[in-house]
């Protein structure tokens, strides 16, 4: 901790002036992009909420804005803050729950999670904390656009607030209302600018995440085997993976392309059906979207490749591959005019599509056997 010279502070003026005021605090809501983060917790089965609470952090402890405090009459920086942030208990009812922010992921989780099982034994509330603290709640049933956070002599409390709400899902993004509330003698605009964007640059990378569990490093070894055109290998160490995870979307993906691959349309069904009901998202998704629709169409269940293809094209809309296949579709139910429709539509597009690039050689070899079925 150290302690700034206000005398030579290059927002003294500020400082003062913002102090003077009878309520000094302001407050930013606006929207960060969760998609990745919210796929990686469903993936690897961790809480949200403690994911996005050690980014939120972590960005905070990068702007020394935000651990600026006002002791009297002198401003102190604070080297490291933490998060008091709420927990909900039976009845309704929150307690506070203080962590110590620990800069290295794993440690950091175990700290929360320790903090947290202690916290729902007991509600403790109004003790005196110290001013080395980050105010943090969620309020995951309310998509928010503005929220305000109660504050006791407002003048002197000078710790910032953080506030997320809940998910809006748009096509294949996730996104999510964030709000910060700020003593304005000690923080401007351009710092929460810089706290948001440090913050969607961590959600957007996420590397010091991953810290690989056994199956995600059997999910690496079976992808590259599938790459590598070693499809039975691949099939063989998912299905002993599916064995100690059963519930795991992105392992019930990567086989069904293996089976489908090897040939083995029928087998590969369930598996893609499962990977849909277990929240897979993001290019997965839209992957298995065309494999499963594909694969029910090259079974003879048009009707279950249409109904799938008219969702996936619902949530992906700039996808060319899932209309091709869609088209395709079109033609065996009979529909000649819909099919030959969004085929030129498709080749009157002033931009290449890479999906249909990527299924060039699918799409060649159905053209030319469009009524052929295969079990």
């Amino acid at each position: 901790m150290k302690t700034i010279n206000t005398e030579t502070w290059a927002r003294k003026k500020h400082y003062e002036f913002f102090k003077a005021f009878d309520a000094p605090h302001f407050n930013v809501t606006a929207s960060v992009d969760v998609t990745k983060l919210h796929t990686h917790a469903k993936r690897t089965g961790q809480s949200f909420f403690k994911l996005f609470l050690y980014g939120a952090v972590k960005a905070a402890n990068a702007i020394p804005e935000l651990r600026y405090r006002i002791r009297g009459d002198e401003v102190i920086e604070h080297d490291v803050v933490h998060p008091s942030f709420t927990v909900m208990m039976d009845d309704d009812v929150f307690n506070f729950c203080t962590a110590t922010y620990k800069d290295a992921f794993p440690d950091f989780m175990e700290e929360v999670t320790d903090r947290m099982s202690g916290a729902k034994r007991e509600v403790v509330v109004g003790d005196d904390e110290p001013d080395s603290l980050l105010y943090i709640t969620s309020v995951p049933w309310v998509t928010f656009t503005s929220i305000s956070h109660p504050t006791h002599e407002q003048q002197h409390d000078t710790v910032p607030r953080i506030a997320w709400g809940k998910f809006t899902e748009t096509g294949d993004r996730m996104t999510m209302p964030l709000s910060v509330q700020a003593h304005h003698a000690l923080v401007d605009g351009v710092h929460v600018g810089r706290y948001y964007e440090l913050l969607q640059t961590w959600l957007d990378d996420l590397s010091d995440l991953e810290v690989q569990t056994p199956e995600e490093k059997g999910l690496d070894e079976a992808i590259r085997l599938r790459e590598n055109g070693e499809l039975e290998r691949a099939k063989q160490l998912l299905l002993m993976l599916l064995r100690q995870d059963e519930k795991n979307p992105r392992l019930h993906a990567h086989c069904a392309w293996c089976y489908d691959s090897l040939g083995e349309e029928r087998q590969a069904v369930p598996h893609y059906e499962r990977a849909i009901r277990l929240g897979l998202s993001g290019e997965e998704l839209r992957e298995t979207y065309i494999g499963l629709g594909s694969t029910y169409r090259a079974l003879g269940r048009y009707e279950d490749a249409e109904a799938l293809f008219a969702k996936a094209i619902e949530q992906f809309p700039d996808i060319g591959a899932l209309k091709a296949f869609q088209a395709m579709t079109h033609y065996n139910l009979g529909r000649h005019s819909e099919a030959t429709g969004a085929l030129l539509e498709l080749l009157a597009s002033p931009e290449p599509d890479d999906s249909i690039k990527r299924y060039r050689r699918a799409i060649a070899f159905y053209a030319r056997n469009l009524d052929e079925t295969y079990d």
